[in-house]
């Protein structure tokens, strides 16, 4: 993937999540989107990444909330149905257009991979999935904040798609989050868990 097959996948990406998620998505916004990009970038140096695995990083970190733009109404079940699989919808909408601007299949199935690497509960295979997932949950290790205005965002995101979790619930399972979650690569641990303590 060269200079320009990049700049053209991911203006892609960034068009797309700008015209097509829904405003509810005070979380999963663009702004996450290039937080988490940022991220990966700024680890995949501290990790000494090549610049082809780099920009296949990027790319994927681009697309990997894409998924939620097929979400077109405000309500649970949508949003419960889709918020389940939207990995698996982002590669799918990954692997439509990157042939487009002339990635090969080998780049666009480690792009895949590296989006389905952001699943909840998956564990990295390698370091370019522990730089994607920790890029992906960097805000658990920001600044307090930070991490409180992210955590503010999500809980807004899922009461406007009708999902209300009591004040008690919602602090203890935020808490038990930042205190069990653990960072996979040794720059993400640099730079995030002191900020947890």
């Amino acid at each position: 993937m060269d200079g320009t097959q990049f700049q053209q996948a991911t203006g892609y990406a960034i068009d797309l999540l700008r015209r097509g998620l829904l405003p509810s998505f005070t979380y999963h916004s663009l702004h996450h989107t290039l937080e988490v990009a940022n991220f990966c970038k700024h680890l995949s140096e501290l990790e000494g990444i090549d610049e082809k695995n780099m920009r296949l990083l990027l790319t994927a970190a681009h697309f990997h909330d894409t998924g939620l733009t097929t979400i077109s109404g405000i309500n649970v079940e949508a949003y419960n149905a889709v918020r389940a699989v939207h990995e698996e919808k982002a590669v799918q909408i990954a692997e439509g257009v990157l042939p487009e601007y002339g990635i090969t299949k080998e780049e666009i199935h480690t792009v895949s991979r590296l989006i389905m690497a952001t699943k909840w509960g998956r564990t990295p295979a390698d370091l370019l999935e522990q730089i994607i997932s920790d890029a992906d949950m960097s805000s658990l290790g920001r600044e307090p904040d930070y991490f409180m205005r992210s955590s503010q965002a999500l809980r807004e995101e899922l009461e406007s798609f009708g999902i209300w979790i009591p004040d008690v619930e919602w602090y203890q399972n935020q808490k038990e989050l930042i205190e069990t979650h653990s960072y996979h690569t040794p720059s993400a641990r640099n730079l995030f868990e002191a900020n947890r303590v």
